[in-house]
């Protein structure tokens, strides 16, 4: 090949040469570019700023070594004409909005052929008008610009001044061809949607990735920049945090608020929507230590006190009704499965719906239950058969259950042997012991106690169930066979709390036995009817039923 020689004197020559073999690589791609092809589509992108990134260097070159210099000696020599002339050279922007077309072209490459087809017809034409343009312009400068240079500057000026401005093309060609990585002019989406991945992308810093995604939104962050690696997920979540200040609070805080601030309804209906951390967040367990969905029901979502309510109208009853089967649907089918784990203390007082089959789903659910209310509700012992969580259970209320009666604790001695023991042993003595025969013949609830195998067994767990209240407020189906089972079995040691207001059942010699059986229990903690006239315990405390109105029930009382 014939080397080509360049005038020393002619300052355009070199750098125009190669912005002229720039336009032809730009027609001849054009001309092999398949629109229909997302890879062929993205490299023609990618070749084009490259390409144009050259052309505007070409121009700040120019503009810096050669159109300055020039104006400041037509400013010494007042030649008007000429300088407006140079002035006139490069003052329409040519690669700018070319640019911006280059980085809308990205936005194609998720649509159809159609689309990237219709968008190849407006950048051939937009290329089209360029070179029209452009290809004059160089003429220009080497027809009127060159001969200026040399009427103005003497030979050796225009010889450094050509070396100067070939030794920076040379430069600015080679940084444009290391260069790789196009932070602004690409947009990093095309990194995580491209049929061919970049494999230079791995090797990028974790300030560089930040860097490049805050010219993205969140949508493209969520929907691309999360799923790529764990790098690029670590990264576009710090830049999402950074433009949320509200999330650089710590958790403790978060966690703070949520607790004593809200109340669950804006919890579920606000703050579970806002984010995953915010969602995280109220999952945690001291949160829902203490559950009242009956309050829920009745639109009470700011306190867990159990509601007394009284003189209820039919159409406030519905009502309630209603709702509370809404919410306890809900809260069995839903929340349990969340959050059941995390409740300790769960409040079913007053509820109108439940019935022994929900109570036992319910409890069920909660395996950490540590308190348990289920006073004035309609169950009966049979919502406490086989419950699982017995050992964990501290406190136990069923004031007002009418239902209740001495196979409640039949249920709940079976509970904690056959859950320790579930399919371990074979019950010898069938026909008299309470764990296998669990029936409702009230004829022979009398004759019912531990056989000799299952009281053995029961000695090795009775220290796991430490029940420490227990409230049997107007339960008055309840005998002394009930307590009693309690006390041979150990159950009563730890209680501290016991009331036995309108248990009318229960005799002198019962209540004597269960004083003396718990080391825990003061007199002044204890409730009893007052019909019970006990001088052992002269400083306990009277009947709560005798003036209530809220349906407990009282032998001296007319509810």
């Amino acid at each position: 090949m014939v080397p080509i020689v360049f005038d020393e004197l002619n300052v355009f020559t070199f750098p125009h040469s190669r912005m002229r073999k720039l336009l032809h690589c730009c027609t001849s791609k054009f001309g092999h570019t398949d629109f229909t092809s997302l890879n062929d589509f993205e490299k023609l992108l990618i070749r084009l700023q490259r390409i144009f990134k050259e052309f505007m260097a070409h121009e700040e070159i120019e503009n810096h070594l050669v159109m300055k210099k020039l104006k400041k000696k037509l400013k010494q020599n007042s030649q008007i004409d000429d300088s407006e002339l140079i002035c006139d050279c490069h003052k329409v922007d040519r690669f700018t909005p070319l640019m911006a077309l280059f980085r809308d072209g990205y936005a194609f490459i998720r649509r159809g052929n159609a689309d990237r087809m219709s968008y190849g017809v407006k950048l051939h034409k937009a290329m089209n008008n360029f070179y029209k343009d452009f290809v004059p312009h160089m003429n220009e400068e080497e027809n009127d610009i060159q001969p200026l240079l040399s009427k103005y500057f003497t030979e050796m000026e225009i010889k450094m001044m050509r070396t100067q401005v070939i030794k920076m093309t040379l430069q600015k060609r080679e940084n444009s061809t290391i260069d790789i990585i196009y932070p602004i002019e690409r947009p990093l989406k095309i990194y995580v949607i491209s049929y061919e991945p970049f494999t230079s992308i791995n090797s990028l810093s974790d300030h560089t990735l930040q860097y490049i995604m805050k010219y993205l939104n969140d949508r493209q962050l969520k929907q691309s920049c999360l799923i790529v690696n764990k790098q690029w997920n670590q990264c576009a979540l710090k830049v999402l945090r950074d433009r949320s200040p509200i999330s650089q609070l710590p958790d403790e805080i978060f966690l703070r608020l949520f607790k004593y601030y809200l109340n669950p309804y804006d919890l579920f209906n606000c703050c579970i929507l806002v984010n995953k951390k915010w969602k995280y967040i109220i999952t945690d367990k001291t949160i829902w230590n203490i559950v009242n969905p009956i309050n829920w029901a009745r639109g009470q979502w700011n306190s867990n006190i159990p509601l007394e309510e009284t003189n209820i109208d039919q159409h406030h009853y519905d009502l309630f009704k209603t709702n509370e089967t809404r919410i306890i649907s809900g809260f069995v089918k839903y929340f349990l499965p969340e959050y059941g784990s995390s409740i300790e203390n769960l409040i079913l007082h007053g509820s109108i719906t439940i019935n022994d089959n929900i109570a036992r789903k319910i409890f069920d659910s909660c395996p950490n239950l540590k308190h348990l209310n289920v006073g004035m509700t309609k169950l009966t012992p049979k919502a406490f058969l086989h419950f699982r969580w017995i050992n964990s259970l501290e406190s136990l209320i069923v004031e007002g259950c009418e239902l209740m009666d001495d196979y409640l604790f039949i249920n709940l001695i079976s509970s904690c042997i056959l859950l320790e023991y579930n399919d371990l042993f074979i019950i010898e003595d069938t026909h008299q012991c309470l764990v296998d025969k669990i029936s409702y013949e009230k004829n022979s609830l009398n004759q019912l106690s531990l056989c000799q195998q299952c009281s053995h067994l029961y000695k090795n767990i009775s220290n796991k169930f430490k029940l420490k209240i227990l409230n049997l407020s107007g339960c008055y189906q309840i005998t002394d066979y009930g307590l009693n089972l309690l006390i041979n079995n150990g159950i009563t040691e730890y209680l501290t709390y016991v009331d036995l207001s309108g248990c009318i059942r229960i005799s002198c010699d019962c209540l004597s036995l269960l004083v003396s059986s718990s080391s825990n229990l003061k007199s002044e903690r204890i409730y009893f009817c007052d019909n019970i006239s006990l001088s052992l315990l002269s400083t306990a405390n009277c009947c709560q039923n005798v003036d209530n109105n809220f349906g407990r029930f009282c032998c001296r009382s007319t509810y």
